[in-house]
């Protein structure tokens, strides 16, 4: 397995993380299949292929993907996506 590990700043507000932290649940269930637990400021996922957490608290949103074998040749498109849906949700230019 292959890890993709990422961190941002940010300055949602709580009514906006729990938006946020919605949107990805919703996503991650629609698009990609992944089975989804969601706690307050916390999402696992799991998905053929991947699986992971994102953690979003008061100034910071972190997050983790491990690839499984086949996804793996993707580790840098997938990371590079990941980033710009990151930037776009939390308002980075």
């Amino acid at each position: 397995m292959s890890d993709i590990h990422l961190s941002r700043s940010h300055a949602l507000t709580p009514e906006q993380r729990v938006q946020v932290m919605s949107a990805l649940a919703q996503y991650l269930t629609d698009t990609l299949n992944a089975k989804v637990e969601h706690k307050t400021g916390h999402l696992a996922f799991k998905g053929k292929g991947f699986s992971g957490h994102v953690a979003l608290d008061h100034c910071t949103v972190e997050g983790s993907v491990r690839l499984g074998l086949m996804m793996k040749p993707m580790k840098g498109i997938i990371t590079k996506e990941i980033g710009k849906v990151l930037d776009q949700y939390l308002g980075a230019s």
